[in-house]
């Protein structure tokens, strides 16, 4: 353990620490890691104790479900640039959705592998896996209609839904409901998720400026 107090100090004082800071804080100060700092351990102890009549959810397992969505999701955007060629710069859009949306189910799956003794509490287990629920059946309803073949208007509309659905809003609130170690190794998927959600509302206005509504259909 590093910073301003130590293994070291800790052992020296047990009575103190334990008093001042409970039993559970001393214990893992003990055996923290020699990265950790005294306040970090005090901090995620505390967060802890806050949450601790809330419902802890499997963040692995939430995590890998999330990594599935993402690659149904960059398979929808794959088939509609293909079936979109003959409004060229609404396919490279959606073609660069689907790289992005793959580059971010290659991000989660590198916090999952990352993520050992991760926590996530939620006040209700069953509000969290409800809006799970809820996209995949959308998701499910989105995969049929592409493969039937949409207009470019209705493909916006799809990218629209899919971008402001329960998909962005749960791992919205999984970040303010993960741990503090976890939250770190969530840092980088949420700015690119906030740079994704940027660049598909600029380039939706501009195709719909373009090309206008309901003309182009896919093939």
């Amino acid at each position: 353990m590093q910073g301003v107090i130590t293994r070291v100090q800790v052992l020296t004082h047990p009575v103190v620490i334990a008093e001042s800071f409970g039993l559970k804080v001393l214990l893992r100060a003990i055996f923290a890691d020699a990265k950790e700092t005294f306040l970090e351990i005090v901090r995620r102890c505390a967060e802890e104790e806050a949450h601790r009549e809330m419902t802890e959810i499997d963040l692995l397992r939430t995590v890998k479900c999330f990594i599935g969505f993402e690659s149904r999701v960059g398979e929808i955007y794959r088939r509609l640039s293909e079936q979109l060629s003959g409004a060229p710069e609404a396919a490279r859009f959606l073609a660069t959705l689907a790289r992005q949306e793959e580059g971010h189910a290659i991000v989660l799956s590198r916090v999952r592998r990352e993520i050992t003794r991760g926590r996530i509490w939620k006040k209700s287990r069953d509000v969290h896996l409800g809006s799970l629920d809820a996209f995949e059946a959308r998701l499910t309803v989105h995969e049929a209609e592409v493969c039937s073949g949409v207009t470019l208007d209705r493909a916006l509309d799809i990218v629209e839904g899919i971008e402001s659905s329960e998909l962005n809003v749960t791992f919205d609130t999984l970040n303010a409901c993960v741990d503090m170690r976890s939250r770190a190794r969530f840092e980088r998927f949420f700015v690119m998720t906030q740079r994704h959600l940027a660049y598909c509302s600029e380039q939706i206005r501009a195709l719909r400026a373009r090309y206008g509504a309901g003309t182009t259909r896919s093939a």
